[in-house]
């Protein structure tokens, strides 16, 4: 399925385009990149980064999350996330629930090499999130 891309997307998709290129994967030759939008309009990009031991490696969309709470940003939008496989990938398990933290709702736009794209939104990606039994402290560093 092709979706019209939209013009509000387009700074994400370069973005994540771009990140994509810097992509560290030679071992699953894998590339992917990722771009999320804060509340406020700030992007941030992020590639995934691998390493010989697996579990160690670091997907784009986290990567991305990881630089804009360093940034203080803690409230999102929108994602993109472009990947060298000819169908649009959704979002791994780890990084659906890094990203519900912050966004349970956010809206996720995957591109292909076809240039074919899906739309989601997290919450259909991610039904039944695991939450501890005690909210969020306030200011999300305590």
């Amino acid at each position: 399925m092709t979706l019209e891309l939209d013009d509000n997307w387009k700074p994400l998709r370069d973005a994540a385009l771009a990140a994509m290129e810097l992509a560290h994967a030679p071992y699953s030759k894998f590339r992917v990149g990722a771009t999320l939008e804060a509340a406020d309009g700030r992007l941030f990009a992020g590639c995934n980064v691998e390493n010989a031991s697996f579990p160690v490696t670091m997907c784009a969309e986290r990567v991305a999350l990881g630089a804009a709470v360093a940034a203080g940003a803690v409230e999102f939008r929108r994602l993109f996330v472009c990947a060298d496989s000819v169908d649009p990938s959704a979002p791994c398990g780890m990084c659906r629930q890094a990203l519900t933290e912050f966004a349970p709702d956010i809206h996720v736009l995957s591109e292909g090499t076809s240039g074919n794209r899906i739309e989601w939104r997290l919450f259909d990606l991610l039904p039944a999130r695991f939450e501890l039994d005690s909210p969020r402290q306030e200011g999300h560093g305590s």
